[in-house]
């Protein structure tokens, strides 16, 4: 499965150059922190310092990302489709190698600002808060 999941997001990669520049989140992004806060507002988890590394890759209307530590062991691997309209960001998770993911739908409000993408949401009564930054 995790080979399945690693083909995927190398499939979309390759995909993504050829995929219409026309969407703002179209292309390569890599997450360069996030935190995680409870319903009381306290932080119940933080990526900094290239701890954790994730990739997410987008074209027009799909989406797969892969997630490892910095040792380079695998940790999560997901795909499916998204929109983004004006600052609502949402995805669905149609092939993942989680299975509390499968089929969930997230929704976030995001900006993109250049070549950084700051998105907001809540999962399970979790806040997240990711910034991803365009690889060039």
């Amino acid at each position: 499965m995790k080979n399945i999941l690693t083909l995927i997001a190398i499939a979309t990669l390759a995909f993504s150059q050829w995929a219409n520049a026309g969407s703002k989140l179209t292309g390569t992004w890599e997450l360069e922190y996030a935190i995680y806060k409870n319903e009381k507002g306290e932080v119940v988890g933080e990526i900094k310092d290239k701890t954790t590394l994730s990739r997410k890759v987008l074209s027009e209307k799909h989406f797969a990302f892969i997630t490892w530590d910095k040792t380079g062991k695998f940790i999560v691997a997901a795909s499916g489709t998204y929109t983004f309209k004006g600052e609502d960001y949402k995805e669905t998770v149609d092939v993942t190698s989680e299975a509390r993911l499968m089929g969930k739908t997230y929704h976030f409000n995001g900006v993109v600002k250049q070549d950084l993408w700051i998105h907001k949401g809540m999962e399970d009564g979790t806040l997240i808060e990711e910034h991803w930054r365009r690889v060039q």
